[in-house]
């Protein structure tokens, strides 16, 4: 028996040894380097991610290695656990743990929940970067939402260790997700990420890249020189607090950009805090009318022209941070 993903040829047939373990069972993603095949671990008993390397060659293979060797060295709850590397079979793979529930990229959240489900990538991200590594590919597809919304940073293929980007700048990564620094092929440091965070806050909070153009010319010349959009013109419900964030995190230089993971870490908190007296205030409106619905009485609640608006229906249920 052949175990093979139909429309992917041999590139994810396992070694006999392979198959006997692992019952491939659809692709659930694909990327510049490999494909990403679920599957279940008759071993162990559970589901588990198969990335597949797509090419063979020794450039790719130095890459994969690396990145599974990066991988093995970050052990935080909001990246996604490497379980083991295996090289015996036609196309090496790694063995990742499985989150279920799809990316950001397909998820609905409203403004302030989108933040607090991302709080735990900035400090994923942080984690990296005081090991002396750069993801260099954040965006939405790469952070994954478990069934409770809790969020987790994957793939590190295309990460940077301590020194590279000074003595190995290269333009790669995804060119909408892109910092200015990496258009111009310079070299890359953690306020990189922290770019490529706020491109990926923006377009979960607004649905649209900030930097477009016709063409890939276009974008690029978008990313070096054009001011983003503020999100709250495409956005009106978006706090205030928040757009400022995604703007500064947004900031050509990164010297202007917040000055580490942990300072834009705390910025979201303080953004939230003070949002939490507001959404309690109006749970307790809310109260009142139940209240009043219930008892069939009238129930005169206190004036909350002052307060703004916010949305407090969340697409997941998370804690604070």
């Amino acid at each position: 028996m052949k175990h093979v993903l139909a429309g992917f040829g041999e590139r994810e047939r396992l070694a006999p040894a392979h198959a006997e373990r692992f019952q491939t069972l659809r692709v659930i993603g694909t990327g510049g380097m490999g494909t990403v095949v679920l599957a279940r671990d008759r071993q162990l008993g559970r589901l588990v991610a198969l990335k597949f390397l797509r090419e063979t060659c020794a450039l790719f293979l130095e890459r994969f290695r690396r990145e599974a060797r990066l991988m093995a060295e970050l052990r935080h709850p909001a990246i996604v656990p490497l379980l083991s590397l295996e090289e015996s079979g036609p196309r090496p793979f790694l063995v990742l743990e499985y989150v279920r529930g799809g990316n950001l990229a397909q998820a609905r959240l409203e403004p302030l929940d989108l933040a607090r489900t991302l709080r735990s990538i900035v400090d994923a991200l942080a984690h990296a970067h005081a090991r002396g590594i750069v993801h260099r590919d954040v965006k939405p597809e790469n952070v994954l939402l478990d069934g409770r919304g809790r969020a987790y940073l994957t793939d590190f293929g295309l990460a940077l260790e301590r020194g590279e980007g000074l003595t190995r700048p290269a333009v790669a990564g995804t060119l909408q997700a892109m910092s200015p620094e990496q258009v111009r092929g310079a070299a890359l440091g953690p306020a990189t990420d922290q770019f490529s965070l706020g491109v990926t806050l923006y377009r979960a909070l607004t649905g649209a890249w900030p930097h477009r153009g016709r063409s890939v010319a276009d974008v690029m010349q978008a990313i070096e020189h054009a001011e983003p959009l503020p999100p709250r013109v495409l956005a009106a419900s978006i706090p205030a607090e928040l757009e400022r964030i995604v703007l500064r995190c947004l900031a050509k230089a990164p010297g202007a950009r917040f000055a580490s993971m942990e300072a834009l870490g705390a910025a979201l908190d303080r953004a939230l805090a003070r949002r939490r007296p507001v959404a309690r205030a109006l749970a307790f409106l809310r109260s009142l009318r139940g209240s009043r619905r219930a008892h069939g009485r009238a129930v005169h609640p206190p004036s909350v022209t002052e307060l703004p608006p916010l949305h407090t229906r969340p697409a997941y249920t998370r804690s604070e941070p």
